[in-house]
């Protein structure tokens, strides 16, 4: 039996979590709509039709803050219009407000901004590979002429007998870096994207008309094939007793 004497106590109410409070969010969205029709009185506000770009800014490396630090480095105008827009808000309301809303409220759409967001990083990733050769240059470079002028001792019956010349690979790489050694033609790959329309347009401004494959093949047939060369001229042998003309068969 309880003891009528230990007073009730209610259980503890767990604290509001302000991400996952429908109030709150609500109100962040009516924020960032009313700045929004201050530019789009007549338009219909629906960011909720927007799809959705949240697991695609999750998959980068850092995470969605990465891209949103891609994106602000990111030389564009619809980008810089979202950033914007985005850093206008409270740091609240960046977490509440979900990113395909502001997609939205900044005119650039959702699907856009994922595809300006892979181009941020593209670029931003670009950037940091130029910045990391450029720094290890130096470190490459000195490590390269160490070991192509490091000279070891010959010994030979306890004797010094001479010295080596040093790494030959090293020398090689070193000429090839300075440019004093030229690197043959066969070790280079060259690709080179070959468009149709150029072609076309190198041809026709040499004078000629474009021609397809087909067309071509049918010109090289027409050529070659026995029933469309024309019969050449009798010819002409000369013997002991004269001159004799003979005419080929066909003719």
């Amino acid at each position: 039996m309880a003891n009528p004497r230990k007073a009730f106590k209610p259980p503890k109410k767990r604290p509001r979590d302000p991400l996952h409070d429908g109030s709150l969010k609500a109100a962040a969205l009516r924020r960032l709509k009313a700045a929004w029709q201050v530019e789009n009185s007549e338009s219909e506000w629906e960011p909720e039709k927007e799809p959705s770009i949240k697991s695609i800014f999750e998959c980068a490396e850092g995470g969605t803050s990465s891209v949103l630090d891609a994106l602000r480095a990111y030389s564009n105008d619809e980008a810089q219009e979202f950033i914007r827009l985005y850093d206008s808000a409270t740091e609240r309301d960046q977490k509440i407000i979900p990113i395909e809303a502001f997609a939205f409220a900044s005119g650039v759409g959702s699907v856009r901004l994922a595809g300006l967001a892979a181009e941020a990083l593209v670029s931003q990733g670009h950037t940091q590979t130029q910045i990391l050769m450029g720094s290890a240059m130096h470190k490459v470079m000195r490590s390269t002429i160490k070991a192509a002028t490091d000279q070891l001792p010959i010994v030979a019956d306890d004797q010094i007998v001479g010295y080596t010349n040093g790494d030959t690979r090293a020398q090689e790489m070193f000429h090839k870096m300075t440019g004093m050694m030229p690197i043959p033609k066969g070790s280079q790959i060259a690709i080179q994207n070959v468009y149709k329309g150029a072609e076309k347009d190198e041809v026709e401004q040499a004078g000629g008309g474009w021609r397809g494959p087909d067309e071509r093949l049918r010109e090289i047939y027409e050529v070659v094939d026995a029933k469309q060369l024309e019969a050449p001229k009798a010819d002409t042998f000369i013997t002991g007793r004269g001159s004799v003309e003979f005419d080929h068969v066909g003719r």
